[in-house]
């Protein structure tokens, strides 16, 4: 669980940092092989690769992956046209995938941009996640939790005598 405290945007500003610096070390940058590390189940087209991550990685999101361009590319808004379609083609093979394996109840599909977004990897990539009725979380999307975090941060700024 990330703690809301005001200190998650350094790490992540430092983290985005250090991957600049070090490009060649890039965790999502294809290999030689055109292959992600520390990935399980794959699929690729021409232009980006899917990798469902291993349970380890996976921050307990089962099943979850990401779609990455095989170009080095830091935002969805540096993608090109080719390759927009091309992750939009292989999201529709990654469901299909999803959907004939683990058979999920619904999705929660999205792009973390910057550090102030949530991106610590400057590179641009997709996060698939399926989601099932029986998740704690279950009907809360993306915006739910972006409101919370806000609810939550304008009860601290309250005196205690006002809640």
């Amino acid at each position: 669980m990330v703690n809301l405290d005001g200190t998650l945007l350094g790490k992540r500003q430092e983290e985005w940092a250090h991957w600049l610096a070090h490009p060649e070390k890039n965790p999502l940058v294809p290999d030689d092989t055109g292959q992600l590390g520390g990935t399980g189940f794959t699929l690729e087209n021409e232009l980006c690769i899917y990798s469902q991550l291993q349970p380890q990685y996976a921050e307990g999101l089962f099943n979850s992956g990401i779609i990455v361009t095989r170009r080095p590319c830091e935002t969805v808004f540096d993608l090109t046209p080719a390759e927009a379609s091309s992750i939009h083609n292989l999201l529709a093979e990654v469901r299909a995938h999803l959907e004939a394996t683990v058979k999920p109840d619904g999705y929660t599909v999205g792009w973390n941009v910057f550090p102030a977004g949530g991106a610590h990897i400057p590179h641009v990539h997709l996060h698939v996640i399926p989601r099932w009725n029986t998740d704690a979380s279950a009907g809360a999307g993306l915006r739910y939790f972006l409101k919370a975090a806000a609810q939550a941060a304008e009860r601290r700024q309250q005196p205690l005598g006002s809640l």
